[in-house]
């Protein structure tokens, strides 16, 4: 940040410590309200959307509301729903100050004063995704950062070191190994995340392809059903930037001449963070999901999956199909992007390539009644999962309404 956005950020901050949060202690809660903030800016996807889903189909459904900084989903939402707030606004700062639950699905829930409005309400975590790069307190790059007493104070003054009231996770391992040593919480819950009901049950709620990819959907539906095997690569966010295109390690156009000759098709779904530039869509066999949109409708018509370090294999796991792993850059990662937990290589559950000509290869193997991993996947499963059903968001629920509105 700049000298000029840090100023702002502290005033922000000040401004919420000195009014709002002693304002809180006097402006009680309305017992059964719950805001959703929307993925990082506002967005409608991950856990938040199909929490959000589930609490606007079941019968009696509490006071809620989707909360969203972004102009373009606030559009689009208000559509269908009546329950859409812009963030900032006087509504939104009003809903939020009385709502008894606060939802959240990544680390920016707190910016722009929303810390200091949801302060007294219980903060559910969802978060964004179970898998192996070490977050948080349990990261070096993090404990280097919080060592200064200093920096510490100013975490906490911002809201960057949150005690959580709930933090959903999946199973006993991943609460154990994965977000104990990286957060804060009263509850850990192992509820199984919203977002993978709609994996199991493709059907489970009605506006399920909002904010998502419905042309590349659809025109991935029409190409099997004509007889193509669908290939997802879905890399992760490197901190110093890449993946397999601008690394120089897929060759798009002999990887669409091997397509062809295959009977596959490829979809490139990137990392939502990174603003990519335009990449060529002249291939017949490769198709770009847009890196923004929501990717969870799409998984189920996924043949194979090419993953990296990327939480979204996690889920993709849940079907049970072939996975490979294009690591060509591991040790940078390692070093100069992401700390990786010790447990990763155990959750490798498929050929490894570090290149195009392996990567090939290993499809080809695999596709050719060679899947070798389909026990070990299995294995994978039951350790990640306490539950293999469509009832994650149900059960989110019943654990807020037990824990926070009979209280």
């Amino acid at each position: 940040m700049n000298k000029t956005t840090k100023l702002i950020t502290f005033l922000f901050n000040l401004f919420g410590w000195c009014f709002i949060v002693p304002l809180s202690y006097l402006v009680p809660k309305k017992k059964n309200r719950i805001v959703i903030m929307g993925n990082r800016k506002g967005y409608f996807l991950d856990n938040v959307k199909y929490f959000f889903l589930y609490l606007d189909e079941i019968e009696k459904h509490p006071d809620f509301y989707f909360i969203t900084a972004n102009k373009k989903t606030y559009a689009e939402l208000s559509e269908h729903y009546d329950n859409i707030l812009y963030y900032p606004s006087v509504k939104a700062f009003f809903k939020i100050f009385r709502s008894k639950v606060y939802i959240a699905d990544s680390a920016w829930w707190m910016d722009n004063c929303r810390l200091h409005l949801s302060w007294n309400a219980k903060i559910v975590q969802l978060w964004h995704g179970i898998g192996f790069k070490k977050l948080h307190r349990s990261n070096k790059f993090f404990i280097d950062e919080t060592c200064s007493w200093r920096r510490r104070f100013m975490l906490h003054f911002i809201g960057k070191l949150p005690t959580y009231n709930s933090f959903v996770s999946t199973s006993p391992f991943f609460t154990d190994h994965f977000f104990r040593p990286s957060f804060l919480s009263e509850h850990f819950i192992e509820t199984g995340y919203p977002r993978n009901d709609v994996i199991v049950n493709p059907d489970k709620y009605k506006f399920s392809y909002l904010n998502s990819d419905t042309t590349t959907i659809n025109k991935i539906i029409k190409m099997r059903k004509n007889g193509l095997r669908s290939v997802l690569y879905a890399p992760t966010l490197r901190d110093t930037g890449g993946e397999g295109i601008s690394d120089g390690i897929l060759d798009l156009e002999s990887l669409n001449q091997f397509a062809l000759k295959n009977d596959l098709v490829f979809v490139f779904k990137l990392h939502p963070l990174p603003q990519y530039q335009t990449i060529s869509d002249h291939f017949e066999r490769i198709i770009w999901y847009d890196n923004v949109k929501d990717v969870y409708p799409f998984l189920p018509y996924v043949d194979a999956m090419i993953s990296d370090y990327s939480s979204i294999y996690l889920d993709y796991i849940l079907l049970n199909r072939p996975i490979l792993f294009l690591l060509y850059d591991r040790e940078k990662y390692e070093t100069k992007d992401r700390e990786l937990h010790s447990f990763f290589d155990d959750f490798i559950v498929g050929p490894v390539a570090v290149n195009q000509n392996q990567l090939e290869e290993n499809l080809l193997n695999t596709f050719k009644s060679n899947d070798q991993f389909k026990q070990k996947r299995e294995e994978i499963i039951k350790k990640s999962y306490r539950y293999i059903d469509d009832n994650g968001a149900e059960r989110v629920y019943e654990f807020i309404q037990e824990k926070y509105f009979k209280s």
